[in-house]
């Protein structure tokens, strides 16, 4: 489609009014509905209808509308939606101007709600015909499933997405093993999808960044293929750490790191092999959850202890985020903060040489032209206080 276009006219009868500047309706579009927001629901209608009022409008409505596009298998939805949606995915599988033009504008699809498994046969050509449909889509960078069933339908729609970035699963069940095709996705988040098959389309060169729940799924796609990931989030309280170090084996190159851990874990022996220098070559940030149960002090002596063992320093690291709760007994609360300083200078800043900041539960304390200072992460705690280069000497601001 043509959408050449120049400053709208404007009339009143037969006289000829003054122009508006294009800018000042740019303006006037951006406070109805803010370009770096999602359109809301309300604003479709009216974007659609001004779309209709010139080629000008309609170059800067047109793309918003289309902008984000939801796929729908809820059978109870809106009907009429629904069949919109369909006829426009036929027409674009078909080639049919204007479909496929207005298939360029979406920046992002989401399928939503299709594991109604008593519809499932019914779903499924829907599903098929969508994917189709969204593999002509080829401006995506964008793609959520959220309580979605996943097939291989999908997954070659994906692989013809050549500047998807991110990648979403949320509640979904992965019905058939995908194909071995890499997708360009840089970006994949996996929660509440369990699945017994290896991603393979996810373990791509381009993977930079996956965020997960569930290490197995996590082992499973960085044990696929070398993968160059910079940053992984584990969304689990680990129980087991022998998966979680193999995830590490695979992945030296980790720049950031964030994962929950249970009581039972941080008492492992295992806990003994998480010495970051061993570990990984370029970590800059470092993060154990353990919030919602204590943990012993000499359990969290040793832990902090064996993050900085090993031969050499690991020059890369400036941020080292410890949350869990201390106790010197079964009775007696402390900070886990204490137990850092104690190990600043002898310890901490020895191995991680350039470290500027570390975080624990309530406190944290972080370089500060030159000196180390303790914050209160809660707004109710008002006391500042600095580290002098002698550990444990604390001067209050």
């Amino acid at each position: 489609m043509d959408f050449s276009w120049s400053t709208p006219l404007r009339r009143n009868g037969q006289t000829t009014l003054p122009l508006i500047p294009n800018e000042i309706y740019l303006e006037i579009f951006e406070l109805i509905a803010p370009t770096d927001q999602p359109l809301q629901e309300k604003h479709v209608e009216t974007f659609s209808a001004l779309a209709l009022v010139c080629r000008f409008f309609c170059s800067v409505a047109l793309p918003r509308v289309f902008e984000r596009v939801i796929f729908s298998g809820d059978t109870n939805g809106n009907s009429i939606q629904a069949s919109r949606k369909t006829k426009w995915a036929r027409q674009i599988v078909a080639n049919t101007e204007p479909a496929k033009s207005v298939a360029l504008y979406v920046k992002e699809c989401t399928f939503e709600l299709w594991l109604d498994k008593e519809a499932e046969r019914l779903l499924v050509p829907f599903a098929t015909l969508y994917c189709k449909a969204m593999a002509r889509m080829s401006n995506i960078r964008k793609v959520v499933f959220s309580a979605s069933f996943v097939k291989k339908d999908h997954w070659e729609a994906l692989a013809q997405l050549k500047q998807l970035d991110v990648l979403e699963f949320y509640g979904c069940s992965f019905i058939e093993d995908p194909p071995d095709k890499e997708l360009t996705v840089r970006n994949v988040a996996l929660f509440r999808s369990p699945t017994t098959f290896t991603l393979r389309p996810i373990a791509t060169t381009s993977l930079r960044a996956l965020k997960a729940d569930d290490v197995e799924v996590v082992l499973k796609i960085v044990a696929f293929r070398q993968l160059a990931i910079d940053n992984l989030l584990l969304n689990q309280q680990i129980f087991d750490m022998e998966p979680l170090l193999q995830v590490f084996g695979h992945l030296p190159g980790l720049q950031s790191v964030t994962f929950g851990v249970s009581k039972n874990a941080l008492t492992s022996p295992l806990v003994g092999k998480l010495s970051l220098k061993k570990l990984f070559t370029r970590l800059h940030s470092f993060t154990i959850n353990g919030i919602g149960f204590f943990v012993l002090q000499h359990v969290v002596e040793m832990l902090v202890s064996t993050l900085c063992d090993g031969p050499g320093t690991l020059p890369s690291l400036q941020e080292l985020n410890l949350y869990i709760d201390t106790a010197s007994g079964w009775t007696t609360k402390m900070a886990t903060l204490d137990i850092v300083s104690g190990r600043l200078n002898g310890m901490i800043i020895p191995a991680f040489p350039n470290v500027k900041c570390i975080n624990t539960y309530r406190k944290f304390i972080r370089l500060e032209e030159g000196d180390w200072k303790v914050h209160h992460h809660s707004s109710t705690y008002a006391t500042l206080c600095r580290i002098t280069s002698r550990v444990g000497n604390f001067k209050t601001l």
